[in-house]
């Protein structure tokens, strides 16, 4: 099997396709052998904010039925005005009670370590010593005016640290490399890698490193690497050859 998959790779000239197919099917082989497990998020923990409550999320979902109930009530006018004041009503206890939580959480806040430090965070808000990020404000441009705003101070970046690539500023080494670049090139290609070169490159893959969005370890790598050292010798190989870097091997891990 490892060498008929490794014939199959020299009569496919699309490498991409081949380094894809292979990693699903790498994949696939571990979503059916390995039993994985997801910890369950508490839906109160999508929030940020310190004092949101699981209390908060419950009453948020009341008003929001009760507000889609109001709105859909058209053709009974009665019916319509008992809901809206029952909207209202469970509004103004939804905002009151947000009320009460921040400030609480100030309360909290302000007192947690005053005891222990009394120039703590607390201290530094109000009295304007908490480090800011610097913003960026103007920059003097070539003919010593100053940029107005940050639009035309990052348009101003960018022309100075990005110019346009304009032929006519060319100096005679820039026209020389231009020439040189759209000329083909004959040169000989490089050696192919050999199965040993593979297999020093796979072993050198640490266990314990945290594997990509794939889910692939180097551990599980080196395992498939065992099974089919010609037929993944051939991948890289291929993609050698035809001058290509997978997408999939470009993805940050």
């Amino acid at each position: 099997m490892d060498k008929i998959l490794g014939i199959r790779v020299t009569q496919v000239p699309d490498a991409e396709k081949l380094v894809d197919e292979f990693h699903e099917v790498l994949e696939e082989a571990c979503r059916s052998s390995f039993q994985t497990s997801r910890a369950l998020k508490s839906k109160s923990a999508r929030r940020t904010v310190p004092w949101w409550s699981e209390e908060l999320t419950i009453m948020q979902k009341r008003l929001n039925a009760l507000r889609r109930r109001f709105q859909r009530t058209k053709d009974n006018e009665e019916l319509r005005t008992q809901r809206r004041i029952q909207y209202t009503e469970v509004k103004t206890n939804y905002a009151t009670k947000i009320r009460k939580a921040k400030s609480l959480s100030w309360k909290e806040y302000c007192n947690m370590t005053t005891h222990i430090n009394p120039w703590n965070e607390a201290y530094r808000l109000p009295a304007g010593k908490r480090k800011s990020a610097t913003h960026i404000t103007t920059l003097r441009k070539p003919d010593g005016t100053l940029t107005a705003d940050l639009q035309e101070t990052l348009k101003h970046m960018l022309e100075h640290f990005a110019p346009e690539d304009d032929q006519r500023d060319d100096s005679y080494l820039h026209k020389q490399t231009r020439t040189l670049s759209m000329e083909p090139i004959y040169t000989e290609d490089d050696k192919e890698f050999t199965v040993q070169e593979i297999r020093n490159a796979v072993a050198s893959l640490g266990d314990k490193k945290a594997p990509g969005e794939d889910g692939i370890t180097g551990e599980i790598y080196k395992e498939a690497f065992k099974l089919f050292p010609k037929y993944i010798t051939s991948l890289y190989n291929g993609c050698l050859k035809q001058g290509t870097f997978p997408t999939r091997w470009s993805v940050p891990r």
